[in-house]
């Protein structure tokens, strides 16, 4: 039966492919998520304030008549 394993050619017995870069992708994922909770807390606060009246007196100009 043959070895199907394939020789390794390094010392440390790792391969000598480089290994795939999955930055990009994480760092999108990670941004998704950061904007979903703040989306997600902001509809759960609401952003409202209580109405409350305003009561100041103000002065208008006279009017000619």
């Amino acid at each position: 039966m043959a070895n199907q394993r394939r020789p390794l050619t390094s010392l440390h017995g790792l391969p000598d492919a480089p290994a795939r870069q999955r930055g990009p992708m994480r760092w999108l994922l990670i941004a998704g998520g950061v904007i979903t909770a703040a989306l997600v807390l902001a509809w759960i606060d609401g952003g409202e304030q209580a109405l409350r009246p305003i009561a100041e007196q103000i002065e208008l100009p006279e009017q000619p008549q």
